[in-house]
Order: C-alpha cells, then structure tokens, then sequence
C-alpha cells in the first residue's frame, strides 16, 4: 500500500501505471488496445492537437515537451532522470499528425520502463519496444478519434434540414475513414517521403 501512494503526486505518469496495474493484474500484460484506451482517457488525448496544447498537456502529466531540429530518420526521444522526465519532437512535421503519432510513441516507450521497474513488463525481452510503441502510437490515435465520434454525430444530428443532415454523416464518414487510413498508413508515409528526399540528395 505504501508504494501506491509514494509519490505519485509529483509524478502522474506512475500514478498511471500503478492505476493500470491495480486493474489489470489479474490479467497482465494487458492488451495495447487496452493499454492505449486508458492511456488517452488518461492523458486527455485530442484528434487534433497543437504543439502549445501537446506541451500543455504533457505539462499537467509532469513531463516538459520541445520540438527540435532532430537528424534524418529520428522523429523524437525521451529521458527520465529521477522525478524530472522529457521527450524532444522533431520540429519538422514531415506528414499531418505526425507530432501526435510520435508523442504516443515516446509516452509509450516511457511508461514500457516504468512497468518493468514496478515489476510489471508488458513485454518479453524477444519483443521490439520500438515496434510496440509504433503499434500503441497507432492504436491510440485510433482511440482518440473513436471517442469524439459521438460528438460530432451529435453536433450533425441536430442540423434541421435534411440535405445538410445528410451531408454532413456522409462528410463524417469520409473524414473519420481517412483519419483511420493515416493512423494506419504514417509510418510507411514518413518512410517514403525519406527515401524519395536521401535519393534527391544522392543524385544533388
């Protein structure tokens, strides 16, 4: 009980995983849907995010958030050093929603070496942390979405006249299948758009 309550006030993102753990003991590791449904709960997750609402947020969970000139190929990272806990964004966003994308990647990363120092790994030491946080990353803009959906339905239902009506659920469904189709498709856009930019260079 003691460890429950020790200092998770001056660090939210323990106070998380304790949480995840007490719930899902009995059932560990939990699936990433699962994991990535209470992480956006959590972390007050949002479709559409600025870099001041991404840092905003990231503030109220203790951890500081920059955007910065990073090398070709590394989209973020993160460091803990006691209580104090950082990720660094690649300031260049090379497609829509990748800030979002990689900050779901870097929290996950951060909360899979939480986990394994409270005795509580989700993963085997033959699983890629890398590959996970990718499909966590994933999963949790698919969350995100999923949970604002009603929202939007709601705000289209009551619209009056009906053409509109109409147009606006056929305009959500768009939308809602090609935000879907780009939680899916990112990080194949990201690799894509860096082999077509190395061989512009080569041929330069």
């Amino acid at each position: 009980m003691e460890l429950l309550t020790d200092g998770t006030e001056n660090n939210p993102l323990l106070g998380f995983c304790l949480a995840v753990i007490s719930r899902h003991s009995e059932n560990w590791p939990p699936s990433e849907d699962v994991l990535a449904e209470e992480f956006v709960g959590w972390f007050g997750a949002r479709t559409f995010l600025t870099k001041n609402a991404m840092r905003e947020l990231c503030l109220l969970k203790g951890i500081t958030l920059s955007f910065t000139p990073l090398p070709s190929g590394l989209h973020g990272f993160n460091c803990s050093f006691q209580d104090q806990k950082e990720i660094v964004i690649s300031e260049h966003e090379m497609v829509p929603f990748a800030h979002v994308h990689t900050l779901f990647h870097e929290f996950r990363e951060m909360l899979e070496h939480l986990f394994a120092d409270l005795g509580h790994a989700t993963l085997t030491p033959k699983q890629s942390l890398e590959a996970k946080a990718e499909e966590f990353a994933m999963i949790a803009r698919m969350a995100t979405v999923t949970r604002e959906l009603p929202g939007y339905v709601e705000i289209v239902s009551n619209i009056n006249k009906d053409w509109p009506r109409y147009f606006g659920y056929a305009f959500l469904v768009v939308c809602f299948v090609a935000y879907m189709f780009s939680c899916v498709s990112l990080p194949q856009f990201e690799d894509v758009i860096s082999e077509a930019r190395r061989q512009r260079y080569v041929r330069m």
